[in-house]
């Protein structure tokens, strides 16, 4: 009997096992499908244009001489700061990325405009051996009028960011004046009111960097910083008397923030 029960259920594990092999073979084999593969990265070439808004701060060192040559009344400083704002148009060309490293090289130009409120007031007085005690009153103002660059550009992406560096020629224009000299000796004013200059500085350069990042795939924001060396401006002769102004190097530090609409 025992062995009888044995067969039987030797019989039925192998008829179970067959029917399990024959009905998996039926059953349709599993799809794997690839995952999809990660989209593009953010590509920089072509034309932009666009806005900024910023600050900037600078300096220009002056001396004040009295006609005679190498006689000099003394020196003062003018630090203009204040609010700038302007446009911007460029072209980007994207590269390979150097020894595969970034998503991206980009070169790229770039020219802007500005419109500038930096301006500084300085009072002062000093005494002449001809004219005596002298007093500048009203202040000598110095103004930053307008200013631009022309610049080129170099950086790295990294997909939508891109961290460049920047440089090339500045120009602008910049006043100086709005005061008067008066004379303790004469009893009164020895220069005309309100004397004022204009000179444009057309051979300064410029240096700096900043980031980008791609927001929207036609839109762009930035930070960048500049340092502005806009040169020696000429001589200013004061009207109604022997006094000239001299003209330091002008330079300036830029801070702003912009957008960039890519075509």
């Amino acid at each position: 009997m025992r062995r009888i029960l044995l067969a039987f259920a030797t019989a039925t594990v192998f008829a179970v096992a067959s029917l399990a092999t024959v009905l998996a073979a039926d059953l349709p084999r599993p799809i794997y499908k690839a995952p999809p593969p990660p989209p593009p990265a953010y590509n920089w070439t072509g034309f932009y244009l666009g806005a900024n808004f910023g600050g900037g701060w600078g300096h220009e060192s002056h001396e004040l001489f009295n006609g005679i040559p190498g006689n000099s009344e003394g020196g003062f400083t003018h630090d203009p700061n204040g609010v700038i704002g302007g446009g911007q148009i460029g072209y980007n060309w994207q590269f390979a990325p150097w020894f595969g490293w970034s998503t991206g090289t980009v070169l790229g130009i770039e020219a802007d405009f500005q419109g500038s409120s930096q301006k500084s007031d300085v009072n002062g007085s000093f005494t002449d051996p001809i004219f005596g005690p002298v007093t500048f009153t009203g202040g000598v103002e110095d103004k930053l009028e307008w200013f631009g660059t022309v610049r080129g550009r170099a950086g790295i992406a990294f997909d939508r960011v891109l961290w460049y560096g920047t440089g090339g020629w500045a120009f602008g224009q910049a006043k100086l004046g709005e005061g008067t000299l008066i004379s303790s000796n004469a009893g009164g004013p020895i220069a005309g009111t309100a004397f004022s200059t204009s000179n444009n500085m057309d051979g300064g350069w410029t240096v700096g960097g900043g980031i980008e990042w791609a927001f929207l795939d036609n839109w762009t924001a930035k930070v960048e910083y500049l340092y502005i060396d806009f040169g020696t401006r000429d001589n200013v002769a004061i009207p109604g008397g022997p006094f000239i102004i001299t003209n330091g190097h002008f330079i300036d530090n830029i801070a702003r923030g912009g957008v960039n609409y890519k075509f």
